[in-house]
């Protein structure tokens, strides 16, 4: 399990239009990486020049940014509270340590919130949305495009480690780790769990406390009431932004990227927003200093 869990292209692979669009999309959404589904599209000819641009305008929106902060604050299930930080320092995760995974976690959960929306939004799109609508607007009834900064660029983390440098207990905790909250099958392995296996205690303690959410449902929940609210934030909200509300793309490749379009934007991604929201609330505040 070296490679992609499905066909993609490598960041460091890219050439040409492809590694443009990469490049954009790192400084665009102000990380360091380029997530799996984007990769993945650029592995069907034609399908990430037709889908970036389509969507790239929904960036310098104030309404996905602030859809996206409202989503990811929202997706936690009740009852989960921050582990003590006496509690950490026991399992090895110290100050220093605290801070990169919060940092890493803050990353992922910023890209999939917004991607959520995204390829919500492009899921429709590949369906035919609603009819096309005006320009971006600023949220305050301005037609004008808004000019909303791009996101900075994100602190350097630790690369992502391949699955057969883990240890096979680790291997085993990650791919446990993926299972939960699962609303159906799929190929596709989340990053950000084989990310944090950087930090063994961390993501053993992340497994702890999502796996009862798993077993009483309330991730799956939580992932289900997030979806509905996505989906009608976007035919109501985003979808007109565009300027166009179908994809510019030959029935052969809506027909290629229109089921991972919408498995991604239903059992994998909106899966992650939820997860990702209880594993940052197992972590104090990085910048409170007071006694835990």
């Amino acid at each position: 399990m070296t490679a992609d869990p499905i066909p993609a292209i490598r960041e460091e692979e890219a050439v040409g239009d492809t590694a443009e669009i990469f490049a954009d999309l790192r400084a665009t959404l102000g990380l360091p990486f380029v997530n799996l589904i984007w990769r993945h599209l650029a592995t069907v000819p034609g399908a990430l020049q037709a889908v970036w641009p389509a969507v790239r305008p929904l960036y310098l929106t104030a309404e996905l940014a602030a859809r996206s902060a409202g989503i990811g604050a929202g997706a936690r299930p009740g009852g989960v509270e921050p582990v003590p930080r006496e509690a950490w320092s026991a399992l090895g995760v110290d100050e220093v340590a605290r801070r990169d995974v919060a940092g890493l976690v803050d990353a992922y959960n910023r890209a999939n919130s917004t991607n959520f929306l995204v390829f919500t939004t492009i899921d429709v799109l590949v369906r035919g949305g609603r009819g096309p609508g005006g320009r971006a607007r600023t949220g305050n009834g301005d037609t004008a495009p808004v000019a909303v900064p791009v996101a900075a660029p994100a602190a350097a983390f630790p690369p992502l480690p391949p699955m057969d440098a883990l240890s096979p207990d680790l291997q085993a905790l990650v791919l446990a780790c993926d299972e939960l909250g699962r609303l159906g099958a799929s190929a596709a392995h989340a990053s950000l769990y084989r990310h944090l296996a950087l930090w063994p205690p961390f993501l053993a303690t992340a497994y702890v406390a999502l796996s009862p959410l798993h077993r009483s449902g309330a991730l799956q929940a939580a992932q289900r009431d997030l979806i509905e609210v996505a989906r009608s934030a976007v035919v109501d909200e985003l979808v007109p932004l565009l300027p166009q509300a179908r994809l510019a793309v030959d029935d052969d490749v809506r027909a290629r990227i229109g089921p991972v379009v919408e498995e991604f934007a239903t059992i994998m991604i909106g899966r992650m927003v939820v997860a990702g929201a209880v594993m940052r609330a197992l972590l104090p505040d990085p910048d409170d200093h007071a006694a835990g």
